[in-house]
């Protein structure tokens, strides 16, 4: 909270003027937009009461609705929604410190570890600013740790309950910001069930083999119970990808002792589930203007480049691929068109998935623009419209120290003795949402942000790792202890 105070009420305004929209706010950033729409909405609720308040006022973004909800009971200034974004964010570090300690690191060297998600100045933004990606980095720490703390071998009956709850809550959060993430944790979920549906059958027959160790069966049982967590898991991931919640304000009825004003303001949130299977994003209705009636018009289609799918009877695998690589298309389409189209930050702008080998060749330039950009050849490049220096060589500094971690995450995940499910679970995880966004993102500057809190994860685990190789000794070093006096 002290260092978002000291971004909006003194660096911007003083140090940096230049950088400053107004209201502590970074200027050129979608905050800016969003502060604009939360006052005018508390505005709104301030003339006609609670039944005006939406929890999306534009229809998609939900912090919109959050700080305005906080602008009409407060005040309309970004810096009351500190406290919150302060809460969250600090809750992503501490469930990344408790994976991190799940990698057998010590305390110090997990807080070591820990320091890039704590200091960088990109970290700064994302609770010093107003924006979703806060949200979205504490709801994906805490489901990673709480789905590695499920899975562990020496879990504890009494904090199942706990998890499962902390799991969910935070897979309420996600889809309320980013629902379009709720389909990489279905399919680690499924990845997870499988793999352990496997362990179960392999356990079942070592244990029929010989009845008679007792171990076999405590780990028969204790991968069972797994697999149950792991279906009800998914369930909850399942139940949050075909829905979304929205909230409505239910006043609360004023009582004859207290002032009108006062009892105006007072109201009750209300969580509504609605369906989302009808819910079509704009840029789906964009490319889906004309339809896709014949074979003429997929013909037609194609040869504009506008992504299609053809279903075909009895061909359910086929058919779950192609819709995936169809929403893929559809969302890198809508990053390439929106905003900012013409920045100088933009990468492959002008490339667009029009078949499947054109979204299967891409991976590789995918992956490498989703890890390693803004790439060294451009990072004192004073190119982008709405950036300055000042945020140039900040973001070149951050990525000379991602390079260095980079390092260290190969050396730890070469040493596979080092692997378990605190590893796996959050590396997997992270990797697939980084090759998704490196598919679909565009824009450096909105990649580097949406990345933060799956390159965290590589980040820490690097810095872990170069920790594990500074403890190396030579034998030369060896001999020369041995025979010191």
């Amino acid at each position: 909270m002290l260092a978002g105070l000291a971004i909006q009420l003194v660096v911007l305004p003083y140090v940096f003027p230049q950088l400053h929209a107004g209201n502590g706010l970074l200027a050129g950033r979608d905050w800016v937009g969003f502060h604009e729409q939360a006052v005018a909405h508390a505005q709104k609720i301030a003339q006609g009461g609670w039944d005006e308040f939406l929890l999306r006022p534009d229809g998609d973004n939900a912090i919109i609705g959050i700080a305005a909800f906080f602008y009409y009971l407060l005040w309309p200034e970004p810096w009351v929604l500190l406290p919150l974004s302060a809460a969250m964010f600090a809750t992503g570090g501490v469930a990344l410190f408790s994976m991190l300690k799940r990698l057998d690191l010590e305390d110090n060297e997990a807080l070591i570890a820990l320091l890039p998600y704590l200091v960088f100045p990109s970290a700064l933004l994302q609770y010093g600013q107003i924006h979703k990606d806060v949200f979205c980095t504490a709801s994906v720490l805490v489901i990673l740790w709480s789905w590695v703390e499920l899975l562990r071998e020496n879990r504890k009956a009494r904090h199942i309950l706990p998890l499962l709850a902390a799991s969910f809550v935070a897979l309420i959060v996600l889809s309320i910001f980013r629902p379009y993430f709720m389909a990489p944790f279905m399919i680690l979920s499924l990845c997870l069930l499988l793999w352990h549906v496997v362990r179960v059958a392999w356990r079942f027959f070592r244990w029929t083999a010989s009845r008679a160790e007792a171990g076999r069966r405590a780990s028969l049982i204790f991968n069972l119970q797994s697999v149950g967590l792991l279906v009800l898991l998914s369930a909850m991931v399942y139940v949050m990808a075909v829905s979304y919640v929205d909230v409505r304000m239910r006043p609360i009825p004023a009582q004859a002792t207290e002032p009108d004003a006062q009892a105006g303001k007072l109201a009750v949130p209300v969580l509504i589930w609605q369906s989302n299977k009808n819910v079509r994003s704009a840029d789906t209705k964009r490319l889906f203007a004309e339809g896709v009636q014949s074979e003429a018009d997929a013909r037609k289609a194609i040869e504009e480049c506008r992504p299609i799918v053809v279903l075909k009877e009895d061909a359910f695998f086929e058919n779950l691929v192609n819709r995936a690589f169809l929403k893929i298309a559809i969302a890198r389409a809508g990053f390439t068109s929106s905003g900012g189209s013409t920045a100088a930050s933009n990468i492959d702008k002008g490339l667009d998935f029009c078949r499947n080998e054109d979204l299967v060749r891409y991976i590789p330039r995918a992956m490498q623009i989703a890890f390693f950009a803004p790439f060294p050849s451009k990072w004192l490049a004073l190119e982008k419209r709405n950036t300055s220096s000042v945020e140039i060589y900040i973001s070149a500094v951050e990525m000379f120290y991602c390079y260095i971690a980079f390092f260290g995450l190969f050396y730890w995940l070469f040493s596979y003795r080092r692997w378990n499910l605190a590893l796996l679970i959050p590396v997997a995880f992270s990797l697939g949402a980084m090759l998704l966004l490196g598919l679909t993102v565009a824009n450096v500057g909105t990649l580097y942000r949406m990345r933060f809190p799956f390159v965290m994860v590589f980040i820490s685990i690097g810095m872990a790792g170069i920790l594990q190789l500074a403890k190396i000794r030579p034998p030369w070093v060896e001999r020369l202890d041995s025979s010191a006096d």
